[in-house]
């Protein structure tokens, strides 16, 4: 009987611990996601009845399947080079070099500059005045005109990597310099050379951060709503088009907007499942 107590003392503690976070998530996830689901069956400008008019016309819509593999490519090409930027960068910043936390530091900041603002600087940055074509135009004389780079589906691929690369990127470093020394003393002692240590040593067990980092690269992506609203130009992924039913549109088309977010939802949450699948298989 005392040791029952025991357990439903310690039980009743710890769901009274866990209230705050368990309301937190009902309130600002679970409701919010509840109300949207709900919303996309409903009929349009109706508060009642059920109908999947909604997902129809927005599937069958020859636009539509663009706009989704937009998106895909901008969160899946981000991600992409945010790895091959990540890990050279971590293996370059983990020997403590002059410098070490201004670099570090520096990877920090598009994470603390706000995407709309950021959005601007990189329209301004790589403009037809902007330092880069400046430099190449004027100073070294390479190209005569300048590089067309803003409003461009590459461009729009490189705001997408300065703004969200930093996930990866601290990740992979973190991971990197946790890493115990003496695995890799190990394999040169053996007669690796440092290649082999790097792809069979420093690599697989460097692997879980760079999946997890790579993993908040693409949610951040796929989701991207300044960055692409401001410098996509004619390049407008899942998250402008769903604003632009609600902004754009007169009467808003709620019900629209929201059978469009959980199309979004569900695609992003099948490609996440499929991929972690896939590199954890590798990295075993």
């Amino acid at each position: 009987m005392a040791s029952f107590l025991k357990r439903w003392r310690y039980g009743l503690v710890s769901l009274l611990l866990l209230l705050p976070g368990l309301a937190s998530f009902l309130g600002l996830f679970f409701y919010p996601m509840l109300v949207t689901v709900m919303r996309s069956f409903r009929p349009e400008g109706e508060s009642l009845g059920w109908t999947l008019r909604n997902y129809a016309d927005f599937l069958g819509q020859a636009g539509a399947r663009e706009v989704i593999v937009l998106t895909f490519v901008l969160a899946i090409a981000s991600t992409l080079l945010s790895i091959a930027l990540s890990v050279p960068l971590a293996l370059f910043l983990r020997r403590k070099m002059a410098g070490h936390r201004l670099f570090r530091a520096t990877i920090l900041i598009p994470m603390t500059v706000p995407g709309l603002v950021g959005a601007l600087g990189l329209l301004l940055f790589y403009g037809s005045r902007g330092w880069p074509n400046l430099f190449l135009t004027q100073t070294l004389g390479l190209v005569k005109e300048p590089l067309k780079i803003n409003y461009t589906l590459i461009g729009l691929i490189m705001f997408y990597v300065w703004h969200y690369f930093s996930y990866t990127a601290i990740t992979t470093l973190s991971t990197l310099e946790g890493l115990d020394p003496g695995f890799e003393e190990a394999a040169r002692v053996s007669g690796a050379s440092p290649w082999q240590v790097l792809r069979y040593v420093v690599m697989p067990l460097i692997m879980p951060g760079v999946l997890a980092g790579s993993v908040l690269t693409f949610m951040a992506a796929f989701g991207a709503f300044s960055i692409p609203l401001i410098t996509g130009g004619s390049y407008r992924p899942l998250a402008v088009q769903i604003f632009k039913q609600i902004e754009v549109f007169t009467p808003a088309h709620w019900s629209a907007a929201s059978a469009m977010a959980v199309v979004m939802a569900l695609l992003q949450l099948v490609f996440l499942t499929l991929y972690m699948r896939l590199l954890r298989r590798r990295v075993a």
